[in-house]
Order: C-alpha cells, then structure tokens, then sequence
C-alpha cells in the first residue's frame, strides 16, 4: 500500500513534459527558424505554443531533427466562420443576433435550461413556438416559447423567463465553442501538439514562421589613439514565452517564404446525381407524414434539422519590406555641456557575436545564451573591433559643408545596415544611417554641419573636341568620341585651430579628377569625392577639374553645316577633320537641293494661282463677248502653263536629287 502511494505521489510530483526553445535564427526579411528539444516519456503530449496565425507556417516547414521517438504532430484545423457555423447548426450571422433562433437551432439536443425561478430543467428541445400574449391594453404581443421534453414530461417555457441555455452534448458544446471562436475579432492562440514514440526519448525539431525583423545599430567612437566600432542587433521577443538560455543567430539573408493555408480543412466537389428511378433520399418512415398516419391524430412534433456542412479557406499574413538605405541627414544642435573624458580611449569592451557563412548567408551567432522575458525587447552585441576612421568634411553638389567620417569596414565581417552614432573629442557628434557594406569597402558618414568651413562653389561642363568619328551605314547612326571637363571653380576658408581634410561630392559618373586634386578611393555604388587638405585657418582658392569619354550618337540627317562647322572649328586631328569634313561636304549638297526644291515649290504654287486668276479672267472676257482680250489672255495662259510644266518637272527631278543626297550622306564613310 505504501509503495503505491509513494508511486502516486511521485507521479503527481513529476513535471509535465515540455520541449523547451534551444535555438532561434532570426532573418532581415521578419522569419525566425525555431529549434526545439528535449525528453519525453514513451506516450506523453507536449504543447508547442505559437502566435495567432503561425499554425501554417509552422506545419509548412517543420522538420524532425531526432532520429526516432516522435509518433504525431496533432493541432486543432482552424475554421472558417461559415464552416463553423454550419457544422454547429447555427443559422446565418443576421438571425443569430435572435435569441429565438439560436435557440431553435438547438432543436433535438438535450439541454440544461435555467429560469429566472424555478428548478433546472433537463429535455430536449422539441420546438421554439410563435406564441403572443395581450398587453395592459389587450393588443397581441410576441412571446415565444420553448417546448422542451424531459423525464418529466413536456413542459412549456416562455423565452423571456430563461436565464441560460446549455447543451449536455460534448459534441455539441465544442461545435458552439469552435463557431463563437470563429467570429472572434481577437485571434486565438494555437498549439501543436506532438506525441513521443511508445519508448520515449530525446525529441528535436525544428521550424519557421513570422518572427519581428532584427535591426541593427553602431557606435563609432573616435579615440585620440584609435577608433572603435560597436554593434548591437535590436531583437524582440513578441511571444508569452519567456527565453531562457538560448542560443540566438541573426542571418543577414532574405529567404523566400509565403503564407500557404495548410492547417484549415479542405475538401473537394463532387457531382450531384439524382437516381433514375425516383427514390427518395430520406427514410420515408422518418417523414412527418409517415409518422402521423402511424399514430394517428396527433399534434406534429418537428424534429430536430441537420445542418448543411460547408467550408472556407483563410490565412493571416505578415508583411516585409525591403528600401534602400541612404546616408543620414543631421541638423545643427547647440547646447551648453563640457567634453568628457569618459569616451577619450573608446568604451568598454563587448562580448562580439562569432560570425560565420552558411551559403549565401552571413550569420551573427550571439556569444552568450539570451534569457529575455516574454514581450520584451534587447540589445545584443555582435560588433566590437578597432575601426579604420577619418574625420573629413564633405562638400555637397550645393556647397554645404558637413561634418562625416571615412569609414573602412576592416572589421572582417559584413555590416549590416543600420544607425549609427558618432562621438569625437569626448563627447556625441551626431548620427546618420548606413547601408549593408562588405569588409573592406569604404562609407563616408555624414553626421552634422562644419560651421567652421565657409564654401562657395560653382560648377560647369565644357564639351570636348570630338577625337573619333564612326559611321553606320545601316542605322544612318554618326557617333561622334570625344573628352568633356567638368570644372569645379571653389574658394574655400578654414575658421578652425585644427587642419582638415576635405572630400568634394562629385555627383557624375563617368569623369575622374584631372587637376586641383585627388580623387578618393571609392566602393562599388558609392558616391565619388575628390580629395584635398587645409591647413588651420587657411584661404584657398581653386579649380578643380574632371574629365571623361563621352560618345554622342546623332543621326546624319541630323548633322548639318552650322553643327559640323563647328565642330571642325575644333582643335581636332587630321583624320577626325577629314571625315567631318566630307560629311559637311555631303550635307551641304543635301541642304542646297533641299532649298533648291523649296524654292521651286513655292515658285510652282505661285503660277499656280496666277493660271488659276488668268482662266477665270478668260472665262468672263469669253461671256462678256471681248474677243481681242480673250485671245491676249488665251496666249498668257499658254505660256504659264507652259513654266508650270517645266517647274513641276524640276520639283520631281529636285526630289529624287535630295533622296540620292540623304542616302549618299548615310551611306558615305
């Protein structure tokens, strides 16, 4: 007796079983990966918890990490609110909102019903009667009622005297339940439960589902003998369940994910086909019919109607997002504080994340186990190194001078995008935004406004002579080489104790710095600067010029002699000015024909009006009987019919000259 009970208490003792978060990678694009493990009993049910709308994704890709040792992974389908309702018997959203109604689809169930006064009643529902009662002033009012049939026989109750209503049926109470859940505007959590294997054992799995984006932010302090870089990856546990000790990698990756409804129940049409020959498809001996005539005059007793099953489909879903990321934008602050000395050597050392690749991923694994409560929030450090860093100021396509640092990614590992905060002397000096930048590659940060550099700048493109010329016989299409200079005329003065490096934004591709300065050594995508030092409180004065190879791609046709002369006014070679020269030579002719042939148009439409004016002044001189004028003025019409002839054949003749010239002057190399 005493070993049984020392058993019983043990086991009543013993802690339910649990698979507790070992793992967690969170992803840039809002997907977490969840591993989890641990050991149950031959038999035993543990619930996984997730968020609203995370049965989907979790079914979609769960994977079993263990070898053996798991029998199912069971979970309560999700229903749409017309399935519910229909599997439930419930009438439509409009007639629920009737107490009558809802009752009524309780017709056959037995039920516990309570009174306002009186005993608990225990029956089936047999009916919800149209009954009325008079009012104070005798008129008919509506008072339905319920005929409900126990042990006790049938008893007649008014709806207006019920106090509550409860289905006995298990079956049916959670049909009610599911079909009320349904309708919620609060979604409900869920759970997947998996059975271990009948021997027990250390169960492992895995899986993915929407999880909040992790974002990351630096702190570059500029050190009187080093700089330094620190991260931290901004995380978020959005779920009741605490994390106690565990491991946590951020993936600077975006794999691809949807959201699938896999949990909810489908099912499929099939053809509805009538028997040929004429059978009922209910049991004529349960027809209300039937039954009277069996038992002869008796009041109908209806019976309780099936529900029609339906179904539906739905799914929640999550959102990213993805932009690029810009160089951040600082103001001007003022205020009255001293440097401290605090941040003079860097601040204190972090515990950085062990950094890895897994494919085209690049991973940040935290070095310590994270414990954050449910719905919490932290910082976790990844980055802690030594940082390449310049202080420089930027000179915008404007003329603003801005306050940055040159930073060199010589960390070894990729930074992902993100703010950073920037302190020098001592003391905060602002802040911006980076974009995801490789080691080794460079970003210049801006972080607030040099009041100490006043700037006047100005900027103007001269095109170059052309240094080659390419013909297309086939498109017609003239390409014309040549070198344009950008000049950047400044004057620039230093107010400040301290010598300064300044980078000039130079906003176009496809130049590089000739005279005035250096041009800096840039990143892929990166904007361009050129490179120039100022002294403390030095004046200067200069021009800073860029060069690069064009090519201009003109139609010859387009070409004409005022272009072409001036670009044989140009300091151009020999071989250049030959092959201008004969192309100015070819659109010279196609211009005189050109204007030859308008000319004559406008000559054969001028003797066209004057043959028009003279055969109507003929025409009157015919009627008016003046014979002599209308000989004189039959010879006139004669001879400018005669010119008009031989107009309208010099405009064809001009016409086919101008189309041989256009195609010489294509067609030439």
């Amino acid at each position: 007796m005493i070993p049984a009970l020392l058993a019983s208490l043990a086991l009543a003792a013993a802690p339910a079983p649990k698979l507790p978060l070992r793992s967690l990678v969170l992803y840039e694009n809002g997907l977490g990966y969840y591993e989890r493990s641990g050991f149950l009993p031959g038999g035993a049910v543990v619930d996984l918890p997730l968020e609203p709308g995370q049965l989907d994704d979790a079914l979609k890709s769960m994977v079993v990490l263990s070898q053996t040792h798991l029998a199912s992974v069971a979970f309560a389908p999700p229903l749409a609110a017309e399935a519910a309702r229909s599997l439930a018997g419930l009438p439509s959203p409009d007639e629920q909102r009737s107490l009558e109604s809802l009752v009524r689809a309780l017709k056959g169930v037995e039920v516990e019903v309570r009174r306002d006064e009186g005993p608990v009643l225990l029956g089936r529902v047999v009916e919800v009667t149209q009954d009325e009662e008079r009012d104070l002033k005798g008129n008919p009012v509506p008072a339905p009622g319920l005929l409900l049939f126990g042990e006790s026989g049938l008893h007649r109750l008014k709806l207006s005297e019920l106090a509550s209503v409860r289905p006995l049926d298990g079956s049916v109470r959670l049909a009610w339940q599911r079909a009320a859940a349904s309708t919620s505007r609060k979604p409900e959590r869920q759970a997947l439960q998996v059975r271990a294997g009948q021997g027990g054992g250390s169960v492992a799995l895995g899986y993915t589902t929407e999880a909040p984006v992790w974002r990351t932010t630096y702190r570059l302090v500029l050190g009187k003998s080093a700089s330094r870089l620190q991260g931290f990856a901004l995380v978020h546990n959005d779920s009741d369940e605490a994390w106690n000790s565990v491991k946590v990698t951020l993936a600077s990756g975006r794999p691809a994910s949807f959201v699938f409804p896999l949990a909810g129940p489908r099912y499929g049409r099939r053809e509805l086909v009538s028997p040929e020959d004429g059978l009922e498809t209910a049991p004529q001996l349960a027809t209300e019919e039937v039954q009277e005539h069996l038992r002869g005059p008796l009041e109908s007793v209806a019976l309780g109607s099936i529900g029609t099953v339906g179904y539906g489909a739905g799914g929640g879903g999550y959102g990213s997002g993805s932009g690029s990321l810009v160089a951040g934008r600082s103001g001007r602050t003022e205020a009255s504080v001293q440097p401290s000395t605090v941040l003079a050597d860097g601040p204190s050392p972090l515990e950085p994340a062990a950094t890895s690749e897994a494919g085209d991923l690049f991973l940040y694994t935290v070095k310590e186990p994270v414990v954050l409560p449910a719905r919490q929030s932290a910082l976790l450090p990844i980055i802690d190194a030594k940082a390449t860093a310049e202080r420089v100021t930027v000179i915008d396509g404007s003329g603003r001078a801005q306050l940055a640092v040159r930073l060199k990614n010589d960390t070894g590992v990729t930074l992902e995008g993100g703010t950073v905060s920037i302190f020098t002397d001592g003391a905060y000096a602002g802040e911006a935004q980076v974009d995801r930048f490789k080691p080794d590659e460079v970003r210049v940060v801006r972080h607030g406004d040099d009041l100490d550099l006043e700037v006047a700048r100005q900027d103007r493109r001269e095109a170059g002579p052309t240094k080659l010329v390419q013909r297309d016989a086939r498109t017609g299409a003239v390409k014309l080489h040549r070198v344009d200079r950008i000049v950047h005329p400044l004057t620039l003065t230093s107010r400040s104790e301290r010598p300064r490096t300044v980078l000039v934004e130079l906003p176009h591709g496809g130049f590089r710095v000739t005279a005035g300065a250096d041009e800096d050594v840039r990143s892929p995508g990166q904007p361009r600067f050129a490179r120039l030092s100022l002294t403390p409180h030095e004046a200067k004065t200069l021009e800073l010029v860029e060069e690069g190879a064009f090519v201009e791609t003109v139609q010859a046709e387009q070409l004409g002699t005022a272009r072409l002369d001036g670009l044989l006014a140009d300091a151009i070679g020999p071989e250049v000015r030959k092959q201008l020269a004969a192309l100015r030579e070819q659109a010279a002719l196609v211009e005189k024909v050109e204007q030859r042939r308008k000319d004559v148009e406008a000559g054969t439409a001028e003797l066209e009006r004057e043959v028009a004016r003279v055969r109507e002044d003929l025409s009157a001189a015919g009627k008016g009987g003046a014979t002599q004028v209308a000989q004189t003025l039959g010879q006139k019409l004669l001879g400018l019919e005669e010119k008009l002839s031989a107009l309208r054949e010099e405009k064809a003749s001009l016409g086919k000259q101008a189309q041989a010239a256009r195609q010489a002057l294509v067609a030439s190399r």
